[in-house]
């Protein structure tokens, strides 16, 4: 069986296609646009040159799937039509141009399907707290046996942070103690206790581009996914200077990040200081595995 997976986030619409047999999913191809529909939203809506870049995207991947024979397909999203006021109009307008269905998970759904991914691919701890940093929002689960107990959503992401706080490419110090505030101050209205976890496990491209470029400096000198929470501090200083020098940095690694990746360590450090936790579990796996799995089981 095959299936294609595409994920429409704030920042990247990302489209995977996998096989499926014999109970072993394998992926075949991988591809993403970098389409920035939160740069779109204009009076808390998507405005039409955004539907378009979604339409004009979505219809790329829509004839991937054709050449490639997927038997399955299913197209979801997250903050970036989730926290939107039109969004029955966005789905409308895609239903009606290529026929397609978008999923538009709520918080809850999208924090459970982050945990089933890590749950059915590497996670080695029965305890523990997940966190996924998108473009448009933070999802956060606490987990306990391999069970959540706790699930919630900041509305908060690197793309978002970075329309909202820093001025040029990278935030100046003060702009670092703004968006610092903003996440404690999200995380204090949930009012959640500070549970005793020792692990920070993290999903999504901005954990893993982090690993990557710790390597590409020599700040981190082996390629475990974990990473201690004190050289996100060395990232950091490393990146202080908003020069060229520093901008190479990233784009030697992950150009399309260039922009989110500070504001996408603010947020994980900070999380994890509120925490007091001192170690980040890097993970391979994604919400989209997640979706993956709930297809396979409930089909």
């Amino acid at each position: 069986m095959r299936y294609g997976i595409i994920d429409i986030g704030s920042n990247t619409i990302r489209f995977k296609i996998y096989d499926y047999k014999h109970g072993k999913i394998k992926n075949l191809i991988s591809k993403k646009r970098t389409a920035g529909l939160i740069s779109f939203k204009e009076n808390g809506k998507l405005n039409s040159e955004g539907i378009q870049e979604l339409v004009s995207t979505l219809k790329k991947f829509q004839k991937y799937m054709k050449v490639l024979d997927v038997d399955e397909t299913c197209y979801f999203a997250t903050a970036s039509l989730r926290n939107i006021k039109n969004t029955k109009k966005v789905l409308k307008v895609v239903k009606k141009k290529l026929d397609i269905d978008i999923n538009v998970l709520s918080s809850a759904e999208e924090a459970q399907l982050s945990f089933e991914a890590i749950k059915e691919g590497d996670l080695d701890r029965t305890d523990g707290i997940l966190i996924d940093v998108g473009g448009g929002s933070s999802e956060i689960t606490i987990f306990e046996n391999k069970v959540p107990v706790e699930e919630l959503s900041l509305p908060i992401g690197s793309l978002l942070i970075y329309e909202e706080y820093v001025s040029v490419m990278f935030p100046n110090e003060k702009e670092i103690k703004e968006i610092r505030k903003r996440v404690l101050k999200e995380l204090k209205k949930k009012h959640i206790k500070k549970y005793d976890k020792d692990m920070l496990f993290g999903v999504g491209g901005t954990v893993r581009t982090i690993k990557k470029i710790l390597k590409h400096l020599d700040l981190k000198e082996n390629n475990t996914p974990i990473i201690p929470i004190r050289l996100l501090d060395e990232l950091l200083q490393e990146l202080s200077h908003n020069n060229k020098e520093d901008y190479n940095k990233i784009l030697q690694i992950k150009a399309e990040r260039i922009h989110t990746l500070i504001p996408g360590i603010i947020i994980i450090k900070t999380i994890a200081e509120y925490f007091e936790i001192k170690q980040l579990h890097v993970s391979n796996y994604s919400i989209r595995e997640g979706v993956l799995h709930s297809i396979i089981e409930n089909s």
